[in-house]
């Protein structure tokens, strides 16, 4: 029996992917493009998330990476922050299941600037439970992020669900002993947690 859930933000809570920023972003494009084709968010994303590098200093890895002015890369990394609007239909379902008594958390990959932007939203609320990358110094799809949660919330695996659109923490957490809904669908994802919490 499902006693607990917990939700990646990225994606599942808030709206982001990079096939978006790509459409949505106003500026050059060929920022992104070239940051993207030459494999700058593989090289230094996962230390922003992991708390290794602040955003001054990744600004400044970008602006070096992509020869362009800090300005620009700031601004770009600004409007990233800013893009990442709430998912309404996850957000409701959050509400819902906080009404009916679950124990929600979120654990994410993610920089301690991004999550100060977002961490005052209505949604957060209803977490009994956040951890978050950066300030953890962990990151999935390590097993130690996931062990970690557990511990501190005394949560039995066999009893918990987690959501995530990337296929990588869905096996790592599947390993781990989650339940797991792959939520790289959202209008499905959501289908499958409700049949899975009926």
């Amino acid at each position: 029996m499902i006693k607990n859930v917990i939700f990646d933000l990225g994606g599942v809570v808030v709206d982001w992917s990079p096939e978006r920023l790509m459409r949505i972003y106003p500026g050059d494009k060929a920022l992104p493009v070239a940051l993207f084709e030459r494999g700058f968010f593989e090289q230094y994303w996962t230390e922003f998330d992991r708390g290794r590098l602040n955003q001054t200093q990744l600004v400044k890895e970008m602006a070096t990476f992509a020869d362009r002015h800090y300005a620009e890369c700031w601004d770009f990394m600004e409007f990233i922050k800013h893009s990442l609007d709430n998912l309404p239909a996850t957000c409701q379902l959050i509400e819902e299941l906080a009404g009916r008594g679950y124990r929600l958390f979120c654990l994410s990959n993610m920089s301690e600037e991004y999550y100060d932007y977002l961490k005052d939203r209505r949604v957060f609320s209803f977490f009994e439970g956040q951890v978050i990358s950066a300030l953890e110094g962990l990151i999935k799809p390590d097993i130690a992020i996931f062990r970690l949660i557990s511990e501190r919330y005394h949560l039995a695996p066999a009893e918990t669900l987690f959501i995530d659109d990337l296929e990588r923490n869905i096996r790592a957490a599947g390993e781990w002993g989650f339940r797991t809904v792959h939520f790289a669908d959202r209008e499905k994802g959501i289908a499958d947690i409700r049949q899975l919490l009926a």
